[in-house]
């Protein structure tokens, strides 16, 4: 019996899954830049960006979570982590004027999973991802946050 009690609680905890955070009420809009990785993009002021990896992934955090997260990644580590490789693309984007691919997709840590909408990219022969938490469609601050999204000038993408 108690091992049929630990084997639902289990799966239970393997199926948690948190939709997107409401976005922030009141805030100013500020610009973040990432010189190392070439990139800059408007930002609620009420964001914390967390840099890790030299640069090469930032999460920007509020409240109990990170809605907002920008990879730049080769495909095998990307999917060691669980993020866009092997799910099916849901769209063609642009990002920073570069053309790109949208996927949406179920990512979970341990026994937590969140719904993604990642914009990814080549860039500087590897992919560069900006995701958000979201349910399908992008609130407002994330539609800005998105539309914002520049590729430094002066450094191409290749191709």
């Amino acid at each position: 019996m108690r091992l049929l009690l630990i084997l639902v609680l289990v799966w239970l905890l393997g199926t948690c899954s948190s939709g997107p955070p409401a976005p922030p009420a009141e805030f100013e809009w500020t610009t973040w830049s990432n010189a190392a990785v070439g990139y800059a993009l408007d930002v609620p002021d009420v964001y914390d960006a967390e840099v890790e990896s030299g640069g090469e992934a930032v999460f920007f955090r509020w409240g109990r979570g990170a809605p907002v997260k920008v990879y730049l990644t080769d495909l095998e580590s990307a999917d060691d982590h669980g993020l866009w490789p092997g799910n099916e693309p849901t769209g063609e984007i642009t990002l920073g004027g570069v053309p790109g691919t949208r996927y949406d997709y179920t990512h979970c840590d341990g026994p937590f999973c969140s719904r993604i909408a990642s914009f990814v990219i080549e860039w500087r022969g590897h992919w560069l991802a900006l995701e958000f938490r979201a349910d399908g469609e992008l609130h407002d601050v994330n539609r800005r946050i998105l539309s914002s999204f520049t590729l430094t000038p002066g450094v191409s993408a290749e191709r």
